[in-house]
């Protein structure tokens, strides 16, 4: 969605032609009052895998999946961007992008202020996992 480009533009300006979807998800936009000192994550659904890591590279990203170990990212196909506070989520599934857009929906009409309860919601929605 454009609103995802827009919040994240504070930061990074990506080509348009490097995207199709953007959206800010993560505990800083899930929670009411939101996390203020915590990393800002955005997920981003992409065609051109290949031409947007060099694109985030060449703006200091750098790859890494450590900080969201509770989900299995890299073996689902995703990579992770970091720079300093900004974590990117890149993914060239549109279900996949679509079903963490939903998820932080329904994280954030919930408010769910608790990392746990976040995690167990997105483990849910992303690999239709029962949580009990």
């Amino acid at each position: 969605t454009l609103c995802g480009a827009d919040m994240l533009i504070k930061y990074i300006n990506i080509p348009q032609d490097l995207w199709d979807g953007i959206y800010q998800t993560g505990s800083s936009v899930i929670c009411n009052p939101p996390v203020t000192d915590t990393d800002i994550d955005y997920v981003i659904y992409t065609n051109e895998e290949v031409k947007l890591d060099t694109f985030l590279k060449c703006e200091g990203f750098t790859k890494s999946c450590e900080d969201k170990e509770e989900y299995d990212l890299e073996k689902e196909g995703f990579t992770c961007y970091r720079r300093e506070n900004i974590n990117l989520i890149v993914l060239n599934d549109r279900k996949w992008y679509l079903k963490w857009v939903l998820a932080t929906k329904v994280a954030r009409k919930l408010n769910l202020k608790v990392k746990a309860d976040r995690v167990m919601l997105f483990k849910s929605f992303l690999y239709d996992e029962d949580p009990f």
